[in-house]
């Protein structure tokens, strides 16, 4: 299982970010939607294990301009890390036991999903996530057929053979701390077809510089951000239909 050292290493950044959107709850799970409520294409965030962060949002709004809802349910339902104890372990325990996709992620998903099916009548989804939220969108991607579109953001917890099981059109935004997604992508494009998957890795980027590891005022970060901003932006219009 892909899972590298800079992931059980390096912190969040601090930001002062302020988000556009505003926070509402579908039941007991709170959720974050951008501004515009307008557009009948939903995409849903997975945010990393840092939960959501200003990062997460930043993107998710800025990704929201290009004519999509973005929504970040709280899977973590508030929970934070233990930033005193950081590492591998403490990140394997955290995500075990607020993480897991089928026993706390799917059914909020799901519960997302439906809310916006039965409530305003949308059909077309996609889903992006961040680390642990990439490992989150292979999941969704395997066992909720209403998704038609995944991005994955320096995922974590991914291995080869997870390719095998997705079933929706995918994205690949590796950094240079990532395996090699060279062979996970040859085998989206064996099972889905070409036009249904493309891969751009980020070789001069971090773990994270996306999602709550990375440093938004650095220019170089940055322009590296709105690169995957653009990737995702251009992906999603294509295949969420």
């Amino acid at each position: 299982m892909s899972f590298n050292d800079a992931c059980c290493t390096l912190p969040p950044i601090r930001s002062d970010y302020t988000p556009t959107g505003r926070v509402f709850k579908i039941g007991d799970l709170e959720v974050y939607e951008t501004a515009d409520t307008t557009p009948k294409k939903v995409l849903i965030c997975a945010y990393d294990i840092f939960g959501v962060h200003p990062n997460i949002r930043q993107v998710s709004d800025i990704l929201a301009l290009a004519g999509f809802r973005v929504v970040i349910p709280d899977f973590f339902r508030g929970n934070k890390l233990d930033m005193a104890n950081f590492d591998r372990s403490t990140i394997m325990a955290f995500v075990a036991e607020f993480g897991t996709w089928s026993n706390t992620v799917k059914p909020d998903f799901e519960k997302v999903i439906e809310h916006y099916k039965t409530q305003e009548n949308i059909t077309a989804f996609g889903v992006f996530g961040f680390c642990w939220g990439g490992r989150i969108s292979i999941d969704a991607s395997t066992e909720v057929p209403d998704i038609s579109a995944s991005a994955l953001v320096h995922p974590s917890m991914w291995t080869n053979d997870d390719a095998e099981t997705i079933k929706s059109a995918t994205l690949l935004l590796p950094t240079k701390d990532e395996a090699d997604m060279t062979q996970f992508y040859e085998i989206l494009q064996k099972n889905l077809g070409a036009d249904k998957t493309a891969h751009h890795r980020f070789d001069d980027m971090h773990h994270g510089f996306c999602g709550a590891r990375g440093d938004f005022t650095d220019l170089v970060n940055r322009q590296r951000v709105n690169e995957a901003i653009n990737l995702m932006k251009d992906f999603f219009r294509k295949n969420v239909v």
